[in-house]
């Protein structure tokens, strides 16, 4: 094979030292994609002479992906017992999954040079390599000997064929053959490319089985009477009638959020919710599951009627809180009937909803006479008794509130301490007008002490911003008003439009952090898009790591600076436009072009 002479390996060394010296394309010509690679892995910083790739214990070793795989791994592994060849399968971000070899000193130098599950072999971590560079090429691609960037891998030769998701189109993962480079041969990549084939037909198999699985189980619960029935999957969402009629757009969210808390496989498990037009609903949900994991879940709604109905006005304006939504609206209006009533309550919610604010606005509407009292975890659990004594002094005055944040926080002689305190108080009567108003506020999920639940018998959630998307229209004004207090600073509507697609992960307390890092840049006039920080214009479907958060910032820097031109912008940051394509995508960042009139505009 001629790549892997003598005499090619030695010009490919000599033309690699003269890129490295100079960064200038050498005389003689390399296989196509070489140079670009070797350009690529140099703007990554990539040390030359060091391997350096990431691990991380965060696999998906149950998806569809190695379901498919399994099987085509398997006889790969057979087919090359006798031969000094390993068969890797890597993720879509060149994370090894699965590694298949059994000559062990090609084992042992797999293992030396990190090519072992857990670890990455994107490009920008170890350079041009054939894992590595198939995934930034999107295509096929074979790396020789000296080819490779980094020296401790210029013994190997690998060929790296991607798998793609045939339902979606999107890059599944890589099927890669590694071997001495002394022992590497012309068809190494044509078998690579037959089993990453075989793989992407498996998958579109399973898929096609995940969806008729849904479809069925959502047929067969169908027909159970007149029930809402909402099918969600990763691909697929199904509703009946009822459903559609009950549903609004943003209660989706809520239902598929709530699905992939509940779905547990192998039994139905029922949990409550409270949709968009702050309405309790029940849902009765059952996994769907094949041979390939689990597909989705299949969900019946019922509305809960059997509680107090309260009536819900026009808007939560006399609680001196901004947000109109229903969801809202209702929240607060229970919640100033349970102050009114004096009614011992908990008030749940995702971090940053805040739970806080709403009880302190019941608090002043309700009775701005009395005191308003916060027992942290750290005031009681330093000293209780003289911490409760405090509190039971303020507390007496008419019309006072007390709340207790992150009782599951409390030490057990702190919540023993609470709890004796709270049963001296007499019970809500017209003659008790001095008991206070108790209120925990803790986070979804959390567990209250067994002891409490019955003290406090009323739970109330304050929805997530993202099941409430439409406050962020007046909570932008709102806070702005606090935060840039004599300034003449409001929002655009393009950059409105921005806010109103963010998931706001960290609800109000978010939203709050990114207006006051606006208003360092712009001090009066109009927000526009680009006064937002990155993070405003992508929408990625888990926690970002520092790397990919820096990455992140700097495409959506460069696109808001080229009006949304990638072309451009890639040109600007030194990668390729396949690269900042799949970096886009990956990052969900939505900078869209920039419009004839010359402003730039987010795409919708």
């Amino acid at each position: 094979m001629a790549d892997s002479s003598a005499d090619t390996a030695r010009r490919v060394a000599r033309a690699r030292e003269r890129f490295l010296a100079s960064g200038d394309a050498p005389q003689m010509p390399l296989r196509a994609g070489i140079m670009e690679s070797w350009r690529r892995s140099l703007l990554f910083g990539i040390d030359c002479e060091r391997l350096e790739a990431p691990y991380s214990g965060d696999l998906d070793t149950d998806g569809r992906l190695m379901y498919a795989a399994r099987p085509v791994l398997d006889r790969l592994e057979e087919t090359l017992a006798d031969a000094t060849m390993g068969v890797l399968l890597t993720d879509a971000h060149g994370r090894v999954l699965d590694r298949r070899a059994r000559d062990r000193p090609l084992v042992r130098q797999l293992d030396e040079i990190l090519l072992a599950p857990g670890f990455s072999y994107a490009e920008e971590h170890v350079g041009t390599n054939g894992i590595g560079t198939a995934i930034e090429t999107r295509g096929a691609f074979c790396v020789f000997g000296n080819e490779h960037f980094i020296e401790p891998l210029q013994r190997m030769a690998c060929a790296g064929a991607p798998v793609r998701d045939r339902l979606t189109g999107r890059l599944a993962g890589l099927l890669d053959i590694t071997a001495w480079n002394a022992d590497a041969g012309p068809l190494m990549l044509a078998v690579a490319q037959n089993a990453a084939q075989e793989i992407a037909q498996r998958m579109s198999e399973a898929g096609s089985e995940g969806e008729r699985a849904m479809l069925e189980e959502f047929l067969a619960v169908r027909v159970r009477g007149n029930q809402a029935i909402v099918s969600v999957g990763e691909n697929l969402t199904m509703v009946n009638r009822p459903a559609a009629d009950l549903l609004d757009q943003a209660d989706y969210a809520i239902i598929q959020d709530k699905a992939a808390e509940l779905s547990t496989p192998g039994r139905e498990t029922v949990g409550q919710v409270m949709l968009s037009r702050g309405e309790p609903a029940s849902l009765r949900c059952r996994a769907v599951r094949t041979h390939a994991g689990t597909a989705g879940a299949v969900l019946e709604i019922t509305m809960v009627e059997d509680r107090p109905s309260f009536r819900v006005p026009d808007r939560p304006s006399e609680l001196d809180l901004a947000g109109g939504s229903m969801a809202f609206r209702r929240v607060c209006a229970e919640l100033q009937e349970r102050c009114r009533a004096r009614t011992w309550t908990v008030v749940e919610g995702e971090p940053g909803v805040g739970k806080l604010t709403v009880v302190a606005a019941a608090h002043r509407h309700c009775g701005p006479q009395g005191t308003f009292s916060v027992i942290e975890p750290e005031d009681v659990d330093a000293d209780p008794a003289a911490c409760l004594d405090r509190t039971a002094a303020a507390a007496r005055v008419p019309g006072s509130t007390v709340v207790l944040r992150h009782p599951e926080r409390y030490t057990p002689a702190a919540l023993a301490a609470i709890e004796t305190w709270m049963d001296s108080w007499p019970e809500p009567t017209a003659a008790s007008a001095d008991r206070p108003w108790v209120v925990a506020t803790l986070p979804v999920g959390a567990e209250l002490a067994d002891e409490l639940p019955h003290r406090l018998p009323v739970t109330l959630t304050v929805p997530a911003l993202r099941h409430r998307i439409e406050d962020v229209r007046e909570l932008v004004p709102a806070l702005l008003d606090g935060f840039a207090a004599g300034r003449a600073v409001s929002c655009g509507p393009a950059a409105m439009r921005v806010l109103l697609r963010s998931a706001w992960p960290g609800n109000v307390a978010e939203l709050a952090d990114v207006l006051r890092q606006v208003l360092t840049r712009r001090r009066t006039g109009q927000i526009e898009p680009a006064d937002l920080p990155a993070s405003c214009h992508a929408r990625s479907r888990r926690v970002l790591t520092p790397w990919e958060t820096s990455e992140r910032d700097a495409i959506v820097e460069a696109l808001l600076k080229t009006g949304g031109d990638r072309a451009a912008a890639a040109d600007l940051l030194g990668i390729s436009r396949a690269t900042i394509y799949r970096k886009i995508n990956l990052y969900g960042v939505s900078v869209g072009p920039r419009p004839a009139g010359g402003r730039r505009a987010i795409s919708r």
